[in-house]
């Protein structure tokens, strides 16, 4: 049972973490039930995890966990989800029955943005994934749910999209290869070359005239990508903060079993 007199504590523990949007964004769902909550940003280095986490936790109400961290508390937890342990990697942890658990929400808070908010139809469709990194293991399960009619992961790294193509049962494309696929309809940017200014090259013949080129990063990171995009004819681009948005009402959920409105933090 949630009591509206408690201020909740809340936080994020991973490196680094100043850039934070969770404690606005947590905030603002909060104020849409009229609870308190404290949400606390917590940059703590791997050898740190497991004290701080189990410091933290001993009085707080739940916490999320982000990069570099998501793999590694796995193992620090009395219960993880199904899908949390279909790509091995915890975002989210709370308290039920006195066992710590963890969920991950990434994948579920993409498809919440691409489906519900932006009303973007799956089923059926060409989805080509760049990137092999956590990020991406995090959503590939979510997407096959809605049936697209192929999914293709390439990265800089093949041996490391090849192991995610078996491991999901997915097809694989080398970087050299991209201008041998077949147009498509939607083409997800995960890798890290946007925090460093850079973009994918993405040949023009797999983009048509209604191709969504969607970034898992938003804001600075997430321009270099979608610019190209641009350039090369997308006439549908979108940064990941609606996916940011996506899991943190999703975790927020989970801790409060109260799921909010994420068009209400228009504006925030």
């Amino acid at each position: 049972m949630v009591d509206r007199l408690i201020s909740y504590q809340l936080g994020l523990l991973g490196h680094p973490v100043g850039h934070s949007q969770s404690p606005q964004i947590h905030a603002a769902f909060a104020r849409q039930f009229g609870l308190h909550i404290n949400y606390q940003l917590m940059d703590v280095e791997a050898d740190q995890l497991t004290s701080v986490l189990q410091e933290f936790m001993t009085t707080a109400h739940g916490c999320n966990i982000t990069l570099p961290h998501k793999q590694r508390v796995v193992s620090l937890l009395d219960h993880v989800s199904e899908r949390a342990q279909q790509v091995n990697a915890v975002n989210t942890i709370y308290w039920r029955d006195g066992q710590l658990c963890g969920d991950n929400t990434d994948g579920p808070g993409l498809m919440l943005d691409l489906t519900q908010v932006k009303k973007w139809q799956l089923k059926n469709k060409r989805i080509l994934i760049i990137g092999a990194g956590g990020a991406v293991a995090g959503i590939i399960p979510s997407l096959q749910t809605v049936n697209p009619a192929q999914i293709t992961i390439s990265n800089r790294s093949h041996e490391k999209a090849q192991q995610l193509a078996q491991d999901f049962n997915i097809d694989c494309a080398s970087f050299t290869d991209l201008d041998q696929l077949p147009p498509q309809d939607l083409i997800i940017h995960g890798t890290s070359m946007g925090h460093h200014g850079h973009s994918p090259n993405v040949p023009v013949n797999i983009i048509h005239a209604d191709t969504f080129a969607y970034d898992l990063s938003y804001g600075d990171a997430a321009k270099p990508f979608l610019n190209s995009m641009q350039r090369l004819g997308c006439a549908f681009t979108s940064d990941g903060l609606g996916m940011l948005y996506g899991q943190a009402a999703l975790a927020f959920n989970i801790w409060f079993k109260q799921m909010p409105d994420m068009k209400l933090l228009v504006g925030t």
